[in-house]
């Protein structure tokens, strides 16, 4: 099964399945319906045939606005930290942005998943090939919250991003990331 498919059987579990985690009372797993902000920090694992991984490292910030406790709508906005090379070859992320459509599903009062999936842009420096490129194009990724004291949540996140071709090469490009939330 590809991403997109793994990502849309997510949401619509979860969206079978909401009624009966409401019977339990748990609360959703976006802490009902309050707004947040937040910020990740990660590595962006960038994969052409030819080269070895590349994971320059990125840094962005969340905003989302609950509609339901089950689903959220989520803009992000984020930059590279560093870039990394591979036998001289570098990759560096000038400029990440998306929005999102976030499903959550409470497994208990503190821990929760989540599925999001929407459109992306990454902006890539590259020191090889055909150079700098931005891709923009579908995105979905898997996570994990887990809820401390005063509605901050640490999460945990894959999420696919879009792609190309460097030269007739084809790259892929995914973001492993940990972060916080907190209500606004």
């Amino acid at each position: 099964m590809n991403v997109r498919g793994l990502a849309f059987v997510v949401l619509v579990v979860g969206a079978m399945t909401s009624p009966a985690f409401g019977q339990v009372r748990i609360s959703g797993g976006l802490n009902d319906t309050i707004p947040y902000v937040g910020a990740n920090v990660g590595l962006l694992r960038y994969d052409e045939s030819g080269l070895n991984t590349i994971t320059p490292s990125v840094i962005f910030a969340r905003v989302g606005v609950p509609l339901s406790p089950y689903f959220a709508i989520e803009g992000r906005l984020g930059t590279g930290l560093s870039s990394d090379r591979s036998r001289g070859a570098s990759v560096s992320d000038s400029v990440f942005g998306g929005g999102y459509v976030k499903g959550s599903i409470a497994l208990a009062p503190t821990v929760s998943v989540y599925a999001v999936a929407g459109i992306a842009a990454v902006s890539l420096h590259r020191n090889f090939g055909a150079g700098d490129t931005t891709d923009t194009g579908f995105s979905a990724g898997l996570g994990g919250d887990i809820r401390l004291a005063r509605g901050i949540w640490l999460n945990l996140e894959w999420t696919h991003l879009p792609g190309g071709t460097n030269d007739g090469a084809s790259y892929a490009s995914n973001l492993f990331s940990a972060g916080v939330t907190f209500p606004i």
